[in-house]
Order: structure tokens, then sequence, then C-alpha cells
């Protein structure tokens, strides 16, 4: 299962298995996909995140969020849309159903193949949390390796 550094500025992010970071792109993606933020870039951001999630990234992931988050304006909605997601994912429970998985919309045709069990919400929402220090600058680790328990 390939992997990849997803880091903000400086250096500064973590490792993570791509299927997994998929799979939170997908939730960022329905949340950022709404009129009610205004981002700078927000239709290359979006479409750069369905990029990923379609798997056409493989090996070479990336957040480069940086290349969108112009302002203070842009980053305060990134971290709204990381928040939003975090609160919507909470409302799921502890599981994110199969049937749930099965009918995310993706062109990668092993990412179904893969989700044949329920996931666990507080997985995806410690990469959230990641993402959240990171845009907020206080992300210090530039190799950590982010476990997650799947299966």
């Amino acid at each position: 299962m390939p992997e990849s550094k997803i880091v903000f500025e400086n250096n500064k992010g973590f490792w993570i298995h791509e299927i997994y970071m998929q799979l939170v792109y997908c939730y960022i993606y329905t949340e950022l996909s709404k009129s009610e933020y205004s981002i700078t870039k927000k239709d290359d951001m979006l479409y750069s995140i369905k990029f990923h999630i379609d798997g056409w990234s493989t090996g070479i992931m990336s957040l480069g969020w940086f290349d969108y988050v112009q302002s203070k304006s842009d980053k305060k909605n990134i971290l709204l849309v990381l928040e939003n997601t975090k609160s919507m994912l909470k409302l799921k429970g502890d599981y994110i159903k199969v049937n749930e998985l099965q009918d995310i919309k993706t062109e990668d045709e092993d990412f179904k193949l893969f989700y044949r069990t329920p996931f666990p919400v507080s997985e995806l929402i410690k990469v959230i949390n990641a993402l959240i220090e990171m845009v907020e600058g206080v992300w210090n680790s530039t190799n950590y390796n982010m476990e997650i328990k799947y299966k």
C-alpha cells in the first residue's frame, strides 16, 4: 500500500497510507463543496482533492493546500471546513458503515475493494486533527508516521 507525506508548509507533515488519505479527502471534499465557504482558489482546490479521491495520484499524493490558502480569510475558512468535517463525522457514531464506504464516488477501482468493513470514525478524526494543527502552524513533526487502526 503506497504511502505519501502530507505537508502544508516548511516540510512539516506526516506519512500516511494513501488509501486512508483518500477517505479523509472524501469527507473534506463534501464539506468544502458547500457554498458557504469562500476560498480564493476553491475550484482549483476541489479539483485537486477530487483528483486524489479518484486515485490518480498514487505515489505522489500531497496536500498542496499552500497553493490555495492565500489569505488569512482562506486559512480561517479551511480551518472551518476541517472543524465542520470533524463534527459531521462525529454524527456518524463510532464507525462509518460499509454501505456508505461503498457508495463513495471514486474512479479508483481498488478503493471499494479495500473498504469492506466498517471504518472507525476516530481514525479519520485523528488525521483531521493533524491537518488542523498543520494549518494553524502548530504541527512540528517533519517525519511523523500516521498509524491508522483498521481491519
